[in-house]
């Protein structure tokens, strides 16, 4: 087991200890103000909850008002619908809304931005301590934990494969080393071609990423790609990933949700997109 998920486990403990006395407020009608935060909730059991989300959000099994997009929530109907908790994030949501919001008097919970699948583990379970779900949290946490140490030791005896991840087309955009995805390149025995680069997200130009020659391209649909995005990389025959065709298109919902457990499954999709002969059987 590495050093890191130990270490996370026992900050797990820690918090666990340090807030077993605490008493939670129990809340009933809770907005939701960006797609990881609703999964979140959907994994710690409280989608009764759940009053409102944006149009971003997974759905859900129970109908939920829909409240507007991340940065321009609807104001009038969140307060109609008078939520005890609002939850945002830091990254995803406007921060002169979430201002707003507090001066309306409502309780307005913020998830801070992870750089690492540790802090993706913190924040999510510093939500559960707010929402009382601690013991739910403790034990998703274990379970992703044990997943992703399974699809490491598998590729223990693995060299490492570069790769570009291609967030944005127009610009090119990708992830440098302040994002969590390089994570997802530690799992999955890759590294990220611009994890040079001081950055969470930066623009980059095609010449560059010829130039550092990624054995594999990862596409992250954020909705604006269509199908014929892969075949666009295939004029680029000098770069490994096109010659030996290791061009792939993930949706971000299923990486881009940071939650333990999406993370963990993140690593699943990506992993058997580039080892399919070992990994398809999971």
């Amino acid at each position: 087991m590495s050093s890191a998920i130990k270490k996370l486990q026992r900050l797990c403990i820690i918090l666990f200890i340090f807030t077993a006395t605490a008493c939670a407020e129990e809340y009933k009608c809770i907005i939701s103000l960006a797609p990881s935060i609703t999964e979140s909730l959907y994994e710690l059991g409280l989608e009764q909850s759940i009053k409102g989300i944006t149009i971003y959000c997974p759905k859900g099994a129970i109908k939920k008002e829909i409240i507007g997009a991340l940065l321009e929530p609807d104001i009038e109907k969140i307060i109609l619908l008078n939520p005890d908790l609002i939850i945002a994030t830091k990254e995803g949501n406007s921060k002169a809304i979430v201002e707003k919001l507090k001066r309306l008097k409502f309780d307005v919970y913020v998830v801070e931005s992870p750089e690492n699948f540790n802090e993706i583990c913190e924040n999510y379970y510093r939500l559960a301590e707010k929402l009382d779900r601690t013991k739910e949290a403790i034990k998703i946490i274990n379970t992703a934990n044990d997943s992703l140490q399974e699809i490491y030791d598998r590729l223990k005896n693995f060299d490492k494969l570069k790769l570009f991840w291609e967030i944005g087309i127009k610009p090119l955009y990708t992830a440098g080393n302040k994002s969590f995805v390089n994570d997802y390149n530690y799992y999955s025995k890759t590294i990220n071609v611009y994890k040079n680069i001081n950055a969470r997200y930066l623009s980059v130009d095609i010449e560059d990423v010829i130039e550092r020659n990624p054995d594999i391209i990862l596409l992250v649909n954020t909705g604006y790609f269509n199908s014929q995005e892969p075949k666009n990389w295939k004029k680029y025959k000098t770069i490994n990933a096109v010659k030996n065709n290791k061009v792939f298109m993930i949706n971000s919902n299923n990486i881009f949700a940071t939650t333990p457990l999406t993370f963990a499954n993140g690593v699943k999709i990506i992993t058997q997109a580039i080892y399919g002969d070992i990994f398809n059987d999971k």
